[in-house]
């Protein structure tokens, strides 16, 4: 990813340098217009476009995946029908008015990766050094072979690293999807991440938590002002009990292990259901009403929007 893209404070700010995972491994690519999120029961594309000077939204799609399509997982390629995924992600990528040859941008679900935390020191020196330190001390706690995964890290601030660790068969059959209809996919994001690094207005230096909710799975990512704290991910249909249960859970370890005190945001991206179910959910679990996190932030002009279709789109309008 492009180092030259500034992202706003906070939470967005701190995990921004993380989402830039790819850029290390994949040769600072330009920031492309065009992104597309695969989610577990669909595929969201959006378009960026300039208006004189100004950029705006261009269009934006999102088109149920057949059932059966895929089956996201950390250990396994994750594309089970390979002429299914790429008819629909052909549908919405004509539906958002995109050419084929053009850069794109792919964000993964968050259950086809890991995210970890480790200890930053010995992480700031020679990068080849600081993998092999990484990668050495992961190996036993992922289930796969990390010397066959692709991985980044944010070792800048703090006492722990944030590690993003895939799978290279798993990426490589979604990047192929996409190259094999005429796209060139460079930057790869994790959908967390992505959403994490829309710019928050009033963001400190707080304890700060997003929840991502997405069909198949939620995730809680939770910082210290650009201290990361916690990264959990929890595949399955769950249901809203059980994603309550998992917020109150998480809420109750953030203040006996992590010396929590209370949270100054929860920022929520509700992509499995109803908006306002989700935040009716998550309120009694948490203490307080979560926001809705608002996708179109970055382009200034651009008029809030919190619906269903913007939650849907909001990791590939982050990665635009």
């Amino acid at each position: 990813m492009s180092e030259t893209r500034r992202e706003a404070g906070g939470l967005g700010a701190a995990f921004g340098r993380v989402r830039r995972w790819a850029s290390r491994t994949l040769l600072e690519p330009e920031y492309p217009l065009l992104a597309v999120e695969v989610r577990p029961g669909a595929v969201a594309a959006v378009r960026l476009a300039y208006e004189g000077r100004r950029l705006g939204l261009g269009a934006a799609a999102v088109v149920d995946l057949p059932e059966g399509t895929l089956d996201v997982s950390l250990t396994r390629p994750n594309v089970v029908d390979p002429e299914g995924f790429a008819a629909t992600l052909r549908v919405a990528l004509e539906r958002a008015g995109a050419l084929a040859g053009c850069p794109v941008s792919l964000v993964l679900p968050d259950p086809a990766v890991r995210l970890a935390l480790v200890p930053a020191e010995g992480l700031r020196g020679r990068r080849a050094d600081a993998e092999e330190t990484i990668r050495f001390r992961l190996h036993k706690a992922l289930p796969f072979d990390v010397r066959s995964a692709r991985l980044a890290w944010d070792g800048t601030r703090g006492d722990q690293a944030l590690v993003v660790v895939v799978l290279e068969e798993v990426v490589r059959g979604y990047e192929e999807a996409l190259e094999n209809l005429g796209f060139q996919p460079g930057v790869v994001e994790v959908s967390s991440l992505a959403l994490a690094s829309v710019p928050e207005a009033g963001a400190g230096e707080g304890d700060r938590l997003l929840v991502n909710w997405d069909d198949g799975y939620v995730s809680f990512l939770l910082r210290r002002g650009e201290e990361p704290l916690l990264a959990r991910t929890l595949p399955g249909e769950i249901g809203s009990d059980g994603v309550a249960r998992q917020a109150t859970s998480t809420l109750q370890f953030y203040r006996d292990r992590l010396s929590g005190e209370g949270l100054q945001d929860v920022v929520l991206r509700a992509a499995a259901g109803p908006v306002d179910d989700a935040v009716a959910a998550l309120a009694p679990a948490l203490g307080c009403e979560p926001r809705l996190l608002e996708p179109w932030g970055a382009l200034g002009g651009a008029q809030a929007d919190t619906s269903a279709s913007a939650q849907a789109v909001a990791a590939a309008a982050a990665c635009a």
